[in-house]
């Protein structure tokens, strides 16, 4: 019943934000697909870039062995840069094994991403990972970090508290995890010890996000381990060179 409502759910959504598509027909799996994500300013600014992203990312199963987390069966997940149609955005281009593109406007949540996804593919991903991006997305946009951490909490259960074990592994758990760490770390008081679990098991299962990290180090530096702070940073730069620069200057920061 699940999987009949979210295929309905993902014609249904892609027809009335996205116009013409691909004809039923097309349903059939287009393997090697490559949805590219616009990072311009004005498709971040309506919630695209990096934030889409990794609502995308949330979307996808646990990699398989040698894999990134942005990568399942038939499908890659990767920033573009501008895909023009700014006044549209956020903005998402499919491209697919024979070239063939594809583009689609206003993706901006959880459900127009996982519609994307189920026209582009054919897959039939876990409904859970939908309601997990969904509290992710909802916490994103919270106020006050006790909201946050609950919202969070019900993605967690939704990948820990289902049949599937391979969910445990997902990046949405992992993402879940570490923006619960960071909410932790705002309360009044503070869950150190809480935020130190999570961000160290996010880190366990994507071990390859450098904000896992990030968080980890910060959750250390609140609880006064230092050591344990900078080791944490320097693996956040390893991980991802991107934050090189940033990660010397807290290291140099933390020394003091």
């Amino acid at each position: 019943m699940l999987t009949n409502l979210r295929h309905l759910l993902a014609f249904f959504t892609v027809h009335t934000f996205f116009g013409s598509i691909y004809p039923a027909r097309s349903l059939s799996v287009p393997k090697n697909a490559c949805i590219k994500i616009c990072h311009n300013k004005d498709c971040a600014k309506k919630g695209g870039g990096e934030a889409l992203l990794d609502t995308f990312r949330d979307l996808l199963p646990a990699p398989s062995a040698g894999e990134s987390v942005a990568t399942s069966p038939g499908l890659s997940i990767e920033s573009s840069g501008c895909l023009s149609q700014c006044g549209k955005g956020p903005n998402v281009l499919v491209v697919d094994k024979d070239d063939t593109e594809k583009m689609y406007f206003g993706v901006e949540d959880p459900t127009t991403a996982s519609a994307v996804i189920d026209v582009a593919t054919g897959e039939d991903y876990p409904i859970n990972l939908l309601v997990a991006a969904t509290y992710i997305s909802q916490a994103e946009h919270a106020t006050s970090p006790s909201k946050k951490e609950s919202l969070l909490s019900s993605a967690v259960s939704a990948v820990t508290n289902d049949e599937d074990p391979t969910l445990v592994s997902s990046f949405a758990h992992a993402h879940a995890l570490f923006l619960r760490a960071d909410a932790r770390l705002e309360l009044n008081p503070p869950n150190i010890d809480g935020a130190i679990a999570d961000a160290k098991l996010a880190s366990q299962i994507s071990p390859s996000e450098g904000k896992a990290w990030r968080v980890l180090a910060s959750a250390y530096e609140a609880g006064g381990n230092i050591k344990d702070a900078i080791a944490a940073i320097e693996e956040m730069a390893r991980v991802d060179p991107a934050f090189s620069t940033k990660a010397k200057k807290e290291c140099e920061r933390l020394t003091m």
